[in-house]
């Protein structure tokens, strides 16, 4: 009996609020491990699990299941507001950004702006110095090309999938804030979308 009470109070707690998305059947083989691991961890105040949920959202994207997406990523808009911990907040608003995205592709433009304007108001990312902010939107296609050359398909998927994250916050963001001219490209920036959510299927389908 002594033994089972020492089990029982070492044993660690089930996470709760675990999104619906992460414990349905999958048939990705990929996709079924990296959401079982992430359902077991599950937090909304620990950065890493946080990044690793906006991937698991972009692989949904990649492939074609936008709705699955959208239940991740509005999961976490609708639950994590700013904290004051910058490390915490730049995946949150990575998955707000993306949430923003879906509800605009899906024609749910009131949801899209409200989405954008906590962006606006709370910026993961600062417009200035210049130099910084430049070097932070030019990372997106950059993780694109390094997961391009990653044998790993663990380390590849994430790169896709960051990559199409941070360009997803700058793109989405475009249209409500004033970034310096020459700063954001758009166009360019859904190319590296694009290119992100190729990447990613082909490796998904390993």
């Amino acid at each position: 009996m002594a033994t089972r009470k020492k089990a029982a109070a070492g044993a660690t707690a089930a996470p709760v609020d675990v999104p619906g998305v992460l414990l349905g059947d999958e048939g990705n083989k990929y996709l079924a491990r990296t959401k079982a691991a992430l359902a077991k961890k599950w937090s909304l105040t620990k950065a890493e699990t946080l990044f690793d949920a906006v991937h698991v959202a972009w692989f949904h994207v990649a492939l074609g299941r936008n709705a699955e997406a959208r239940e991740l990523a509005d999961h976490i808009a609708d639950r994590v507001e700013p904290s004051g911990d910058p490390n915490v907040w730049l995946p949150a608003a990575c998955a707000i950004a993306l949430a923003a995205r879906l509800a605009r592709l899906a024609g749910d433009e009131a949801r899209s702006a409200s989405l954008i304007a906590r962006l606006v108001e709370t910026p993961a990312v600062a417009a200035t110095p210049r130099e910084v902010f430049v070097k932070s939107v030019a990372e997106a296609d950059k993780d694109i090309r390094s997961a391009e050359v990653d044998p790993s398909q663990k380390w590849a998927c994430q790169g896709f999938a960051r990559g199409c994250a941070r360009a997803t916050y700058f793109n989405e963001t475009a249209a409500a804030v004033t970034y310096e001219p020459g700063t954001v490209d758009p166009e360019a920036l859904e190319r590296t979308i694009a290119t992100g959510l190729d990447g990613l299927r082909a490796h998904l389908a390993r």
